[in-house]
Parts: structure tokens; sequence; C-alpha cells
């Protein structure tokens, strides 16, 4: 006989899953486009406040389309009814008024009170520099996994401290966050706790949560408790893209353990039928795949193999990703596109070169060619040039009264502002006088970098994205290049079949954020992504289909 509980429980999946629906995107089929289009013409054009709606995803870049798409829709409605349009992290965060911990800035004030890094390392006083420390990391995978940190270090066949140096961490970061008692902050993970313990969730019409595949099993437990009072579930996401096991992901929550309607997406938009096939046979060995068989786009595509970084075409028009599985592939990548003289950025838009370099370079041309050029353009040229009367016609201090308006030719900066230069050095070429702070290296980059694309490039985005895997998961490239170089932790070779599995899924998704071309970048290196083969495979198939 079937217990009171037992039959709770039934009656609570069978509510789940007749109010919920499961949508399973591949690559490119337009899964967050669906969702929005749900929204947009299912629920607010039928009159429902968007208050009523939670639009839930793992990055901002879903959340912010989904907006913009409603807003273009109902320019009526105000951009502050989408306040439940967000990120998990940052949908919690609207109900603690006590401090969040800042990630970058107090991770790295925690290493350096603490000694694990020095106070002379010369990281410090780079701006982009991000202090991770692999004791920690594993210790907020196991509190996202809602298992024992011991346990989940236990797991791990690459363990970079040992299990006493990672319990001491644990217990200098817990005591670094209480600062002796009390508690000073809060992380991300601690916020998601206290949600899931005090906070009430309102009644909703409609619950959304775009890329499920990459919740954790305590971000879940959030979506549990919010479901209850939610009218209608939708769910979507790409199992075969779950990539941030690293952090405790668990793609089953959404593949099996929440109950709904399933529905496929069945073609791709991205890219046609070369690169399906080839990602196609990538994707065999991912374990415990659900099923999705979907169409390639009608469209030209194909797939190409290199041994070396100068075959591949970059004059092909269009953007591109070069991607690396680690960052010291991603770092190789960037130096090999600095000797080719390419323009490039990461996924964050930090471009390949000192922008106040370029700011520099221009300000002397327009110089040497009897033009006029701003004041700011001047500060920033004096800070590369040697020939000055006086050092502090290079400090701020001097620009400091000088109204922004003003302009400058060569006679008044030598006459006004200390330029210690002859008429005969004003038509030289910008790297004879841009001497200070200025790398040899620089200045061949800079130079390859002109012959290739002139000025006027350079005032733009670029169109090279140099960047992780992980880093562009959800965006897309005309042209694609899959760096397979990795490292002893990486490396395809010395993984369980699990850990294979995985591995798979990281590729996969980088394969498949090509639209045209996808170009692989083989290598010799004994820690390595065999890519080759599935290239191999590929090529045989193609020929017996023939």
């Amino acid at each position: 006989m079937m217990n009171i509980t037992q039959n709770s429980g039934l009656q609570k999946h069978k509510s789940l899953y007749n109010k919920t629906i499961k949508i399973f995107g591949p690559p490119g089929t337009g899964k967050t486009w669906t969702l929005i289009e749900r929204v947009v013409k299912k629920y607010i054009r039928n009159g429902v406040d968007p208050e009523q709606i939670a639009f839930i995803s793992f990055t901002n870049k879903a959340i912010n389309t989904a907006v913009k798409r409603a807003l273009e829709a109902f320019p009526h409605i105000s951009e502050k009814q989408f306040s439940r349009f967000r990120t998990l992290h940052s949908y919690c965060r609207r109900y603690f008024e006590q401090e969040i911990f800042d990630t970058k800035d107090c991770m790295i004030d925690f290493a350096v009170q603490n000694k694990f890094v020095k106070r002379s390392d010369s990281r410090l006083s780079d701006d982009n520099f991000q202090y991770k420390d692999w004791s920690l990391g594993v210790y907020d995978k196991a509190r996202n996994m809602m298992q024992d940190p011991v346990l989940i270090y236990k797991q791990e066949s690459h363990r970079k401290d040992s299990l006493d140096v990672f319990l001491r961490k644990i217990d200098t970061y817990e005591h670094y966050k209480r600062h002796g008692g009390e508690i000073s902050f809060i992380d991300f993970t601690d916020m998601i706790e206290k949600a899931i313990e005090e906070v009430e969730f309102p009644q909703l019409e409609v619950l959304i949560l775009d890329e499920a595949q990459d919740f954790t099993p305590l971000q879940w437990s959030v979506i549990y408790k919010m479901v209850d009072n939610v009218k209608k579930i939708y769910l979507a996401g790409d199992d075969d893209q779950a990539i941030y096991q690293w952090n405790g992901a668990d793609s089953r929550y959404f593949t099996h353990y929440f109950p709904g309607r399933k529905v496929v997406l069945k073609r791709t938009r991205r890219y046609g039928k070369a690169i399906h096939e080839f990602t196609q046979v990538m994707r065999k060995g991912i374990l415990d795949s659900i099923e999705k068989t979907f169409e390639p786009a009608q469209k030209e595509s194909a797939i190409k193999r290199y041994l070396n970084f100068k075959e591949i075409p970059f004059n092909l028009e269009g953007t591109w990703f070069l991607l690396g599985r680690i960052y010291t592939a991603v770092n190789e990548l960037k130096l090999l596109a600095k000797d080719a003289g390419i323009y490039f950025s990461d996924n964050e838009g930090n471009k390949s070169f000192d922008t106040r370099q370029w700011q520099a370079i221009k300000a002397w041309t327009a110089i040497s060619k009897g033009k006029k050029i701003s004041k700011k353009d001047a500060e920033v040229m004096y800070k590369y040039i040697r020939e000055l009367k006086d050092p502090d016609f290079r400090s701020q201090r001097f620009w400091v009264g000088v109204p922004d308006y003003q302009e400058y030719d060569f006679q008044m900066l030598k006459e006004w502002c200390g330029l210690d230069m002859d008429e005969s050095m004003q038509h030289k070429q910008w790297w004879w006088i841009l001497r200070r702070n200025f790398a040899p290296r620089q200045v061949i980059y800079f130079l390859r970098l002109l012959k290739r694309y002139g000025t006027k490039t350079l005032d733009e985005a670029p169109k090279v994205i140099i960047d992780t895997i992980h880093s562009v998961k959800g965006d897309e490239a005309n042209h694609v290049v899959l760096y397979s170089k990795a490292n002893f932790a990486s490396s395809y070779r010395h993984k369980n079949k699990l850990e294979k599995s995985n591995e798979k899924k990281v590729w996969y998704t980088g394969g498949t954020r090509a639209r045209d071309t996808l170009h692989i970048l083989s290598t010799d290196h004994k820690y390595h992504y065999p890519i080759g083969e599935d290239y191999l495979v590929y090529i045989q198939e193609k020929t017996y289909d023939n």
C-alpha cells in the first residue's frame, strides 16, 4: 500500500510534469530565441505583467537579449518591469542587504593577507589579474554539489594541494569572511544557501530557466523552492554542452530529475552539412546523452585541418574565434597571432595592443603632418616621448589647469609644453619619436598591424577573438579555430570514461561555435585532445558516403 509521503511525492511530480515544458536545443537551434518568443507572444502580448515573469539564465548575455527583444515588441513597457529577468545570483541578491563578497578584489586581498601571493608579485599591478586558488575552487564545487568537501577532494583526479593544506585553506577562508567571529560578508555560494533557507519567493505566472544544464544541485534547490508558486515552467538547455562540471553543475537535474514534457528543436540555423557531420562525430562517446536528431542549415560549410598556424587563411571574410582549452594554449595562440600581425581581443574586449600606445601613435602622426591634437592626446603622447625639457611636463599636474578644448601643433608643444625637439624632428615617423615605454616587440607588432589593416580598422572592434572555449559558450563566429593542445590535467588520454565524456562536451561546444568554417590546429605536444582522430573518422565516413 502506498503511504502518504509517497502519494504526495507523486502528486508533486505530476503537478510539475503538467506545468513544465523542457526544450532541448542543440547548438544554433535557437533555444533562447524560442523562450523569448514564448514570453512575448504567449504572455506579454496577452496582458501578463512582465513583473509576473521570471527569466533566469546562466549568463547576462541571454538576459540582455531577452529584455531587448521584449522591449522591441512592446516599446510602451518600461525596462524596470523586467526586474525578474536576471542571472540566478542576481535574482537572489536582490533579497539581501548584507555585503556580498567581491570575488575579484576580495580574493586578491585574501591571498595577500594569508601570504598565498607575495605583496611584491608583479601580477598585482595588472587590473585584469584574478586570484584563483585550486583548493578553494574544489571547496566551492563541493558546496555547489551539496557534498562533503573531503569526499569531492578525494574524487579529484589531479590534486594540487595535500589534504592538510586543502582543509587549512578552507578554515582560513571561512575565518577571513568572518573576521574573528562575526560574519563580515558572504560569498555568492553563501547567498544561494541563505536564499534557500530564508527567502519566500512570490507567486509568478511563468518561470523560465535558460541554459538549464549549467546549474548546480545547490542552484536547483532554489529553483525547486520557486516552482511551488509558479503556474507555468519552461526549461531549456542542451546536455551535450554541459561544460561546467568543474564547478559542480549537474545536467541530470535538467534531463532526468525535473519532470516535464520534452520538446527537441529540429534544425540548426548556425552551420551547414560539413560542420554538422563533423561535430556529430565529436559528439560520439558522450555518456547518457539525450537523443536529439536535428538537421543542418541549408548553407555551405567546411572543415579544414592544419599542422601549422601560418597555414590558416585569415583572409577569409567574417568574424573569427581562436579557441584553446587552457589559458597556456590561449596565450600561445595570442603570440602566434601577434607574429602574424593579426588584430584581436579576448572575449572581454581587451585589445591585443595597449590602446594608449595606439593613441600616442595617432597623435604623433597628426603632429608630423602639421595638424593639431587635443590636450588629452598630447598628455598621453608625452608618456612615450623622451625629449622633454623637464619631466614635470609629463606629469598629470601640468595638464590639470589646461581646458579640455585646447589644441596643440608642433610649435605650440615646443613653446608652451616643453617639447625639446628641433624642426627636423617633426616629420620623423612615430617609431623614431615614441621610444619611451615602447618595447621593440610592441613597435614591430604595430608595424605589422598597420601594414595589414591600415589605421581605420584599429579603432574598430576586432573581428578576431582569442580565448578559451568556456569563455565563448553561447556565442558564434563565421570561422572557428580549435587548438588541440592541452596540459596534464586536461589531457584526454589520462582521464577515465566519465571524464573523457565531459572533455568531449567541451570540444563539441567549441566546434559548434562555427557558422561557416571549422579549422582544426593539431599539435604533436604530449598533452592534447585527439581531435585529429575525429577528423579522420569524418573523412572516412565522408568518403564512404560518396
